[in-house]
């Protein structure tokens, strides 16, 4: 099944030309970096025009850009967050250590609380964001609480006071966290959401993928930068595209079981916790593939883009719609209004 749907997925690859914030497909005659000449009348030809060339041509390891957190030394965040980095820091344009490939981002990790444990109530001068994947809990800053459960959404910005606790003492509290510089409009308070009331914000983004969008702008982060929850239904694929140079895009699978990734002309599995961020070459495009008849597929997306060229203004360059956005649908918002989450006094 999975050979099907791969040669159905890479037909498109050939031959779909990309919409916007993505690489357009090569015009008639052209030759992709890295590929090898190809000959008039060689044994490409009369095969429907230029094909993309392969990840072996392009020279490009797409295992570096894919982080599995099973089996990886368990470090400690926040005095007692038991942590499994995904993906860290490191250069995506040179060769280096498998996932060592966030330009922007510091770590992308699975944490765990256990149970009847908590942090200590820490002010640290990164930005942090947590998702709850499973577990209840409670987050406070010194003043308020803010209860934690499945869906919760968590923005920590620099030097905000912010202690989690397990209140259970059977089960883990277990989420997804990122830790990244904050912007220069960051917020001085926690910003708590619950996903699950959130509006669908996005419909048929790259073909299939409907979103509810979590973070954004609005609530400190860069101009252009943005964390959604996606989602892609049984038995579908999102368009194949890529992106270039100075974009960062991650996308971390939180629901269990396996999806199928495309990257270029390989696949990969993708069970739960598994994230890969876009190779920012320009050239090799992705794909989430949903094989599954019966079941959706959850994964978070967080997206930026290139630094502003010098003289710019403020915002200008960072990030870009890549296909994404709404369709003048009614029934779409990104009023986060409904799912906020209000801080209840300490006693």
């Amino acid at each position: 099944m999975r050979r099907i749907v791969f040669t159905t997925v890479f037909a498109a690859v050939s031959c779909w030309a990309q919409g916007n914030g993505g690489t357009p497909a090569m015009a008639p005659g052209a030759q992709a970096p890295g590929a090898a000449p190809v000959a008039a009348g060689g044994p490409q030809a009369g095969r429907g025009g230029p094909r993309r060339p392969s990840n072996e041509q392009l020279g490009i390891d797409i295992d570096r850009f894919i982080g599995y957190p099973v089996a990886k030394t368990a470090h400690l965040s926040h005095g007692t967050l038991l942590t499994h980095t995904i993906l860290k820091a490191g250069d995506p344009y040179k060769p280096g250590p498998q996932g060592a490939v966030l330009e922007y981002r510091k770590e992308l990790a699975a944490v765990t609380l256990l149970p009847g444990s908590e942090t200590p109530l820490s002010t640290l001068p990164d930005a942090y964001f947590f998702y709850v994947k499973s577990g209840e809990g409670r987050l406070d800053d010194g003043k308020q609480y803010w209860d934690l459960r499945e869906g919760t959404a968590i923005l920590a910005p620099p030097n905000v006071p912010h202690k989690l606790t397990n209140t259970s003492n059977e089960k883990e509290l277990s989420m997804i966290m990122l830790q990244f510089t904050g912007a220069p409009e960051a917020r001085h308070e926690l910003v708590v959401r619950d996903v699950p009331k959130l509006p669908w914000c996005e419909e048929n983004a790259h073909w299939n993928n409907a979103s509810r969008c979590v973070f954004s702008a609005a609530d400190g982060l860069l101009q252009g930068e943005r964390i959604y929850l996606v989602v892609l239904p049984p038995w579908a694929a999102s368009e194949p595209h890529s992106h270039g140079p100075g974009t960062e895009e991650i996308w971390t699978k939180v629901t269990p079981g396996n999806a199928v990734m495309l990257l270029g002309s390989e696949l990969r599995d993708m069970p739960e916790n598994t994230a890969y961020l876009v190779p920012p070459t320009g050239t090799l495009d992705h794909s989430n593939l949903n094989l599954s008849k019966d079941k959706t597929e959850w994964w978070i997306y967080v997206a930026r883009g290139p630094a502003p060229a010098p003289g710019a203004a403020p915002g200008a360059g960072r990030g870009g719609g890549g296909g994404r956005g709404g369709n003048g649908n009614p029934n779409l918002s990104r009023d986060t209004t409904a799912a906020n989450v209000a801080g209840k006094p300490l006693k």
